[in-house]
């Protein structure tokens, strides 16, 4: 910025300063009052009011001996002056509406497979315990730079959080491999990874290779089946009906488990874990609506729900 702009910005705050000044000098008619209320001296409040009377070119106020009175100029000022301060109260008010009442709209970016499973009940208790929130949900495996997007939250899996963000652990997971009863009664159950080259394996047509471990032995194994869908829901709904073994995330396939509707399968055997966690950016004053909605997914965990 060169230095006539700065010059000329400098002015303007120092011109809106001396309105400012003015005002409470017409609104009180005393500039001891005045001074005292604004906590300047007398004098410099008196010279501020008449730098300001030669920069407009204008009377404002008649002084005398023991009265200050408006001259119609200062009446025309002191009316858009409270103008001017209503319209400060009004946005300072709606600022503070922001900040201290839970209402409005939360957005949040968030993988597929979290979100279908804990992702809208999440949300839908939070509403039911502020009716005033409405959400917006990206769902979707694209990490969005929330320093300089629309969304408020992110919810990532990943087990290297980034540095300039707070990062709050929800939950820790891993894959596991599942089939229902029905399909393990008629084609026996693996033993070990490489027996999965012997079974109908469901999967995304890209994520074919499973990785597996087991204390210091690793196996990748090409699997191959019946159907490929690159949809996880759909995965299960086939597993389900017994076409056969799929690899999920745990906290996906543990409710359905517990169940009885799907096996795991190789429990021995472990896959890579990985953490999930809620990212947001730092802030000093955050609004209540983000505060109530992180207070909630920490409860929501704390209740068991993981």
């Amino acid at each position: 910025m060169r230095y006539r702009e700065i010059s000329a910005m400098q002015k303007a705050h120092k011109r809106f300063e001396r309105y400012h000044l003015f005002s409470e000098v017409a609104e009180t008619l005393n500039f001891a009052k005045a001074a005292e209320n604004l906590g300047i001296s007398r004098s410099y409040l008196s010279t501020q009011i008449s730098t300001l009377e030669k920069e407009l070119a204008v009377s404002l106020l008649i002084r005398t001996t023991r009265h200050v009175k408006l001259t119609a100029a200062g009446h025309q000022v002191l009316q858009k002056m409270r103008q001017i301060n209503a319209s400060v109260a009004n946005l300072e008010k709606g600022l503070n509406q922001v900040t201290t009442d839970v209402t409005g709209q939360i957005s949040i970016t968030a993988p597929m497979l979290f979100s279908q499973r804990y992702l809208l009940p999440l949300c839908a208790r939070f509403q039911q315990q502020y009716p005033g929130i409405t959400f917006d949900l990206n769902i979707g495996y694209q990490n969005e730079n929330l320093a300089c997007s629309r969304f408020d939250f992110a919810i990532r899996a990943t087990n290297t959080p980034p540095e300039n963000m707070v990062a709050k652990k929800l939950l820790s997971y891993q894959h596991i491999c599942c089939a229902s009863p029905e399909y393990l009664a008629k084609n026996g159950r693996p033993v070990t990874p490489l027996d999965l080259t012997h079974h109908s394996c469901l999967s995304d047509p890209n994520l074919t290779l499973w990785h597996f471990e087991q204390q210091n032995d690793q196996y990748d194994v090409d699997t191959h089946g019946t159907l490929q869908i690159n949809d996880n829901m759909l995965l299960i709904q086939a597993a389900l009906q017994g076409q056969g073994i799929i690899k999920l995330p745990d906290f996906l396939l543990n409710p359905l488990i517990s169940q009885d509707q799907l096996i795991q399968v190789l429990p021995e055997f472990t896959t890579l874990s990985r953490d999930i966690y809620l990212l947001f950016p730092h802030q000093a004053n955050r609004s209540a609506k983000l505060r109530a909605f992180i207070e909630h997914v920490s409860q929501f965990w704390q209740g068991g729900q993981e």
